[in-house]
């Protein structure tokens, strides 16, 4: 059963770190790989107003921290290694290969799908190792 009774304060900082892995993982690391995968150019994006995909993507960082929340007291996880393992299943199950099935139709590379699918990995193994212990 959906519980609210959470770790409301490991929530919000997951979000937090959520978003700052996805400025992270689109910036820096892989940024310009994703945008020749897409063929998105840094001028299509300019004085673009960004506001709304942000928003999707805080409102999405916290369902993923919450279900996530969720999960790990369904299981009474409370283990680093046990966090790790639920947030790869929640990969597996739920993310990873959806993104697949996405990519596949959408005829996008298999380079793209490791980007976009990786950092929701990287995201969470985070979280169900953070939610596990904390």
């Amino acid at each position: 059963m959906l519980t609210f009774d959470v770790n409301w304060i490991a929530i919000v900082v997951l979000m937090i770190i959520n978003m700052g892995l996805g400025a992270i993982w689109y910036g820096p690391l892989f940024g310009k790989p994703w945008m020749a995968a897409t063929g998105i150019k840094l001028e299509d994006i300019e004085g673009k107003n960004m506001m709304p995909p942000y928003v999707v993507a805080l409102v999405n960082s916290f369902s993923m921290a919450f279900f996530m929340a969720n999960v790990i007291a369904w299981t009474g996880t409370a283990s680093l290694g046990g966090g790790l393992l639920l947030g790869l299943f929640m990969w597996l199950g739920f993310t990873g290969f959806s993104f697949g099935v996405n990519h596949a139709f959408e005829m996008r590379s298999l380079h793209l799908w490791i980007i976009n699918s990786g950092m929701y990995l990287v995201g969470l193994l985070i979280m169900g190792a953070v939610l596990a212990i904390w």
